[in-house]
């Protein structure tokens, strides 16, 4: 293997979703334990090449930020917010616990942005991604449908029946399961678009393509619906308004397909039931809980919004501020936005705002690449990050391990040099 750093971005990626979603302290461990070595690989790369070659002074004509760039405009603001708040926290230990994770997201960042060298690992990692995606959906049928049983991803005991009409995978919660998906649909349908192959593989890449998005609606998440959905329409939209696009067509009649898939599953699945939960059904489960969830998250923002109350506390610093009515703790706020900002205080608001924006400023000037591949992976992460964004407004998937390892590693895609 000439490149083990890639190797080891790409078990990451493929293992994490296994191992339970990487929720609990142990999976925690193994994915620091591997950026660890990653890092350390790194290391002994740059002191073996060292003096062999000179690095060029020319930028490359891509859009892009260099690694010095990048920790100055991303990992520098990130991890000093994360050590202002940790050392703030009233929950020392917990923040700095919080604080580590963080610090771990960081270093998997630089270590895709800089083992991630060549046009077949970008292509190696969209086909682990998909490949990823593809298998925990197989996983959730076979399980979805009582064909086989897998003990390691049983969850009765966690959640009885909550999830047994849905389609989970290796997750605990299907809108997790859901999560990862929005993010693998749209990286997987770039594979059209950055070069041209035979009409079998067009046809293997639309089965595909179709047997993710009907697994995505048997999750039977409203918010991986409506991420999914955001994503799809992004992509349409951006591709059919890009001058000199010769397969306008085609990006209508599989956008259609898609649709008309979706629709005919989604009719023969619990859906009518699964909206009306937005107002019935399971208290912890409708819109009333999410609203009463957001209140007591606002207070608990308004008594520290300074610095929060520390990375990662806001499972033990949110009781004081459980609202009446409910005897279930909740261990997330049901919204991305909320507990970061609970947790790290209103600096990350801004901080949020600014990376957004290298983000997409720096995918759509890719996207006006004139290389097929470069143009087609922008257009997937930026769709991916749509997804997740959508998502994130009811929910907590960037606060999951695994989710947050793939859309960290489509962010250092989209803004590595």
């Amino acid at each position: 293997m000439k490149n083990p750093a890639f190797l080891i971005v790409c078990v990451m990626i493929a293992a994490a979703p296994l191992f339970r979603g990487s929720v609990h302290a142990w999976a925690q461990t193994v994915i620091q334990a591997m950026v660890a070595l990653g890092g350390i690989v790194l290391v002994l790369e740059a002191m073996r090449s060292k003096g062999r070659r000179k690095p060029s002074s020319r930028r490359s004509s891509l859009k892009g930020f260099t690694t010095r760039e990048l920790l100055v405009y991303v990992a520098a603001p990130c991890a000093a917010l994360g050590a202002w708040s940790a050392v703030m926290s009233p929950h020392p230990a917990l923040a700095f616990q919080g604080l580590l994770m963080l610090m771990t997201y960081l270093g998997f960042f630089f270590l895709v942005a800089v083992s991630v060298r060549t046009r077949e690992e970008q292509r190696a990692l969209v086909w682990v991604i998909a490949g990823t995606a593809g298998f925990l959906c197989v996983v959730g049928l076979l399980e979805l449908y009582d064909v086989l049983a897998f003990a390691w991803w049983d969850y009765a005991a966690e959640t009885g029946n909550a999830y047994k009409d849905s389609l989970t995978g290796a997750y605990v919660n299907r809108s997790h399961m859901a999560g990862f998906l929005e993010m693998a649909i749209p990286v997987m349908l770039v594979m059209f678009l950055i070069r041209s192959r035979p009409v079998e593989w067009k046809i293997g890449l639309i089965c595909l393509a179709l047997f993710l998005v009907v697994c995505q609606a048997l999750t039977l998440s409203r918010g991986g619906w409506a991420g999914t959905a955001g994503a799809l329409v992004f992509m349409a939209v951006v591709l059919l308004l890009k001058k000199g696009f010769a397969h306008k067509r085609l990006v209508g009649y599989l956008l259609a397909g898609i649709v008309v898939t979706a629709a005919i599953v989604m009719a023969s699945t619990p859906v009518v039931q699964r909206i009306m939960t937005l107002t019935q059904g399971d208290m912890e489960d409708n819109i009333a809980h999410r609203l009463n969830l957001w209140e007591g998250t606002r207070h608990m923002i308004a008594d520290n919004p300074a610095a929060g109350t520390g990375p990662g506390t806001f499972e033990v610093a949110y009781p004081p501020y459980q609202q009446p009515g409910y005897t279930v703790l909740a261990r997330y706020a049901h919204n991305d936005y909320l507990q970061f900002t609970a947790d790290t205080g209103i600096l990350v608001i801004p901080l949020m705002l600014w990376l957004l924006y290298l983000f997409f400023k720096t995918g759509f000037a890719k996207f006006q690449s004139r290389s097929c591949q470069t143009s087609g992976i922008a257009l997937g992460c930026m769709a991916a990050a749509i997804a997740i964004l959508i998502h994130s407004y009811s929910d907590g998937n960037l606060h999951i391990p695994a989710n947050a390892l793939l859309f960290t590693s489509l962010s250092a895609l989209v803004l590595k040099n």
